[in-house]
């Protein structure tokens, strides 16, 4: 944009390089350059759906495979080892943890979800 006024007189604005800038003239708006694009995925968020599809894997994994080996073992209970019991145990108790945390961080990322909805329509500040 040339401002006529700052070229008649003589002004000119230079940067700290000595490159000669356009003149900006106080009565006409200067035009905005090209709109900068935002990233529309966050990867923490990325990441976190990851952790919720992992730990429900998880828990559903452990909870079926504990709970199929103590069906499975009350037939054929001899053919447990003691090492087999233990594994089985601590996926049984850790189980429903899994489960509960995929489920409190989906319930979280869907909140999350709708705030930034919210505020791209304007509805929240």
């Amino acid at each position: 944009m040339k401002d006529h006024a700052h070229e008649r007189i003589g002004f000119r604005e230079i940067d700290e390089h000595g490159n000669t800038q356009p003149a900006v003239s106080p009565h006409v708006p200067e035009t905005a350059g090209p709109e900068r694009k935002r990233v529309q995925l966050n990867p923490f968020i990325i990441a976190l759906w990851a952790l919720d599809a992992g730990l429900a894997w998880f828990g559903l994994w452990a909870l079926t495979t504990a709970v199929s080996a103590i069906v499975s073992t009350a037939q054929a209970q001899s053919a447990e080892s003691a090492q087999t019991a233990q594994i089985n145990f601590i996926m049984l108790s850790n189980a429903p943890y899994a489960i509960l945390a995929a489920l409190l961080i989906t319930a979280a990322l869907l909140l999350w979800h709708a705030v930034q909805w919210q505020r791209k329509r304007s509805l929240l500040p």
